[in-house]
């Protein structure tokens, strides 16, 4: 995945509270589609009538308006991410281009798998994050995390990174690729263990 140090663009605002996993990726297009689930995704708003099959996309929906179309920055409604465990979710949104989630709070394991796909999810208190959502489309957003802040319109939000998921992302690695960066470590520890413990390694 593609390192996140800096972001710096307009935000798409999407209030919408309670936006589950099979919204953002609905579970019939990830077993028909999965090669392109970013093209279906938050199919019941993003096109007319919720179908994506016909593809006429929805005018009022916030990703579908011209002014949002390279937005990386995406503030988002309560509870976003709720419901089941989907890291196709995630997955559909770093592939619709956006790098950093912005609401007042997120599902658990949502918030976890953003960082698998590059995403930095941050949550911040429900004023900020209204501020945030009325900014206009021409208006740039900063989001820094090397230094773990936000900085629009001449205001500057601090945030805070669980370390190793801040390291990840500057790196651009996800958990796998994190737990490869020890691959010296790991083998030395295997040989030292071989010795002490010989019978852990006998399969025969």
């Amino acid at each position: 995945m593609e390192k996140l140090e800096v972001v710096k663009s307009n935000v798409v605002p999407w209030l919408m509270p309670n936006v589950d996993t099979d919204i953002i990726t609905p579970m019939k297009r990830i077993l028909k589609n999965y090669d392109r689930i970013q093209d279906f995704a938050f199919e019941p708003y993003r096109f007319v009538d919720g179908d994506g099959d016909k593809g006429e996309l929805n005018p009022d929906f916030p990703l579908n308006k011209p002014e949002y179309a390279n937005a990386k920055i995406m503030i988002t409604g309560e509870n976003f991410g709720s419901g089941s465990s989907r890291e196709t979710a995630p997955e559909a949104i770093a592939k619709l281009g956006i790098r950093c989630l912005i609401g007042t709070s997120f599902g658990g394991i949502f918030f976890k798998n953003c960082f698998q796909q590059g995403i930095l999810p941050i949550v911040f208190s429900a004023e900020d994050v209204n501020a945030l959502a009325a900014l206009e489309p021409s208006e740039e957003v900063v989001v820094d995390l090397l230094n773990q802040s936000v900085t629009f319109s001449g205001k500057t939000l601090p945030f805070n990174v669980e370390p190793i998921r801040r390291e990840s992302l500057l790196a651009g690695l996800d958990d796998v690729g994190m737990t490869l960066t020890k691959e010296n470590e790991i083998a030395d520890f295997e040989a030292k263990d071989r010795k002490a413990r010989p019978w852990i390694y006998n399969f025969h």
